[in-house]
């Protein structure tokens, strides 16, 4: 285990990526309940901007959490673009898959 964090012949950072999406998840479910919870309040100051808090915040989490996993599987691609290009440089060199090498 020590030895793969350690060695940089296998990336972590898909892994990483996954812990960062819920991470990021949980971030917009809090900001988006927080949103709405001041969207409830705001409502005794004026029924119609309380109203526009409250959908604004729902439309923000959509859009937050579809922006958020295009971002996620950006990174993912990089990391995936990566993997390829290494198998393709192993298989040019005549390394089995999966063995670490050049």
């Amino acid at each position: 285990m020590i030895s793969r964090f350690l060695n940089f012949d296998n990336l972590i950072g898909t892994t990483l990526i996954k812990v960062l999406y819920f991470l990021g998840l949980a971030g917009i479910a809090i900001f988006a309940l927080v949103s709405f919870v001041g969207g409830i309040a705001a409502m005794r100051f004026g029924v119609m901007q309380g109203l526009g808090m409250i959908v604004m915040s729902l439309v923000g989490a959509v859009v937050g959490v579809v922006m958020w996993r295009f971002m996620c599987e950006l990174y993912l691609l990089f990391f995936r673009i990566s993997d390829d290009i290494r198998d393709m440089k192993n298989h040019q060199l005549g390394i089995a898959p999966g063995k670490p090498g050049a």
